[in-house]
């Protein structure tokens, strides 16, 4: 493949056109699957198969565990921000972890995750499970202990799951009940705002869920209110400034 790739016999179009990393998806093969993954990482997302995305082809075509043991890992080495595409939907908005559960089992798709990522991960596997799959967050929970991992992002678990809008106050009342004062007063490292905001921001938002946040400490309402006025103070004087060396720049151009 080295030999026909630098001859150009075998070009980079060839792996998504001949659905190469479907037929090379297989522990006799895996050097081969490494080998095009190397070359174009992106088709693990990209390439489809009957219209299926590539994890869910795999699961599909190939009876082997094994088969979906390579995918993953060499998905997750290249894309542990995606988390491997684990939660990569089909047409039907089945995930590849529950096309797995389905095809192999639970405990048999659970060994090859865990195999892949370690219990004692640092990876936070949590926050994603909140935001791609929280249906899924107590059989997760129940194997890894990532809650006080913080993602690429900033986010706590917490902050994490109130920017899914997976967390309301009458699905998961508990939730928002074991929220300390200080988790409560935090501002979003990527929104630049309080939890209160992050819920009523949220598509599925109610206001009992905000209520409850503001019940604990109202005073956020009134440092929301100063932190807008001085953010808008701050653009006025940047404005201002802008404007200012515009003027003098065309004045100088006179």
């Amino acid at each position: 493949m080295k030999e026909l790739r630098k001859e150009h016999v075998l070009l980079k179009a060839d792996i998504k056109d001949y659905r190469l990393l479907l037929w090379s998806c297989q522990t006799s093969s895996k050097m081969r699957f490494e080998y095009l993954v190397e070359w174009d990482p992106d088709c693990l997302m990209a390439a489809t198969n009957e219209h299926l995305p590539l994890c869910h082809a795999i699961i599909k075509s190939w009876n082997h565990l094994e088969c979906f043991t390579v995918y993953f890992q060499t998905a997750l080495k290249y894309h542990p921000k995606h988390l491997g595409f684990l939660f990569q939907k089909d047409s039907s908005r089945k995930t590849a972890h529950e096309r797995a559960i389905e095809k192999y089992g639970k405990d048999n798709t659970f060994n090859v995750i865990k195999q892949c990522i370690p219990t004692d991960t640092k990876l936070p596997i949590l926050h994603h499970i909140v935001r791609d799959a929280p249906q899924c967050m107590n059989d997760f929970s129940l194997r890894y202990s990532a809650w006080y991992l913080r993602d690429k992002d900033g986010r706590t678990f917490k902050q994490a799951a109130l920017a899914s809008g997976s967390k309301t106050s009458k699905n998961d009342g508990q939730f928002f009940g074991m929220m300390t004062d200080d988790e409560i007063a935090e501002l979003d490292p990527v929104t630049n705002q309080y939890p209160f905001l992050t819920c009523a921001a949220c598509e599925n938002s109610d206001l009992s869920t905000v209520y409850a946040l503001l019940s604990r400490n109202p005073s956020l309402v009134e440092r929301y209110i100063e932190q807008t006025a001085h953010q808008f103070t701050e653009e006025a004087r940047m404005g201002t400034r802008k404007r200012k060396r515009d003027s003098d720049d065309d004045d100088d151009e006179e």
